[in-house]
């Protein structure tokens, strides 16, 4: 990815977000949809994303990242027991809680104009699901899960 020209937000807290674009082979330049940075949390890098090419929205989005960023081990907790409530035929058990969150770990943040967020997870032991599969857990602007699916 390569940032557009003076299409960058940059915010003290996060770091600078981008708009970025892709050069294909055949010089044709797709643009992204939306304004990103990577933060490295945990030894891990996690991306947040800002679903608009308006800067002005996404600086409006900048509180509902920061809240997310402030409340990111709350809300990956809530994320990893909602996948595991969601794909459990029975009550799980402490252990298989524990595990989850071992093993699911934050990929992704995305936020949306509305405040809704997204949080994309990895299964990092591969046990939980398939290969080239991952869970996104949808929080509404109150920080309240409403839907988890699973991407690919």
């Amino acid at each position: 990815m390569t940032p557009h020209s003076g299409s960058a937000i940059v915010d003290e807290t996060l770091g600078t977000l981008v708009r970025g674009h892709h050069i294909f082979s055949d010089g044709v330049q797709l643009d992204d949809k939306y304004f990103s940075l990577t933060r490295n949390i945990d030894g891990r890098d996690v991306g947040f994303i800002a679903h608009s090419v308006d800067p002005d929205a996404v600086r409006g989005m900048l509180p509902r990242l920061h809240h997310v960023f402030d409340q990111l081990q709350s809300l990956h907790r809530q994320a990893v027991e909602a996948v595991v409530y969601e794909f459990s035929e029975d009550a799980p058990s402490a252990e298989e809680l524990d595990d989850a969150q071992r093993h699911l770990t934050l990929d992704a943040v995305e936020v949306f104009p509305d405040n809704d967020v997204i949080l994309d997870l990895t299964d990092t032991c591969g046990s939980h699901f398939m290969d080239g599969y991952w869970p996104a857990i949808r929080f509404n602007g109150v920080d309240n899960v409403v839907k988890v699916t699973v991407e690919s």
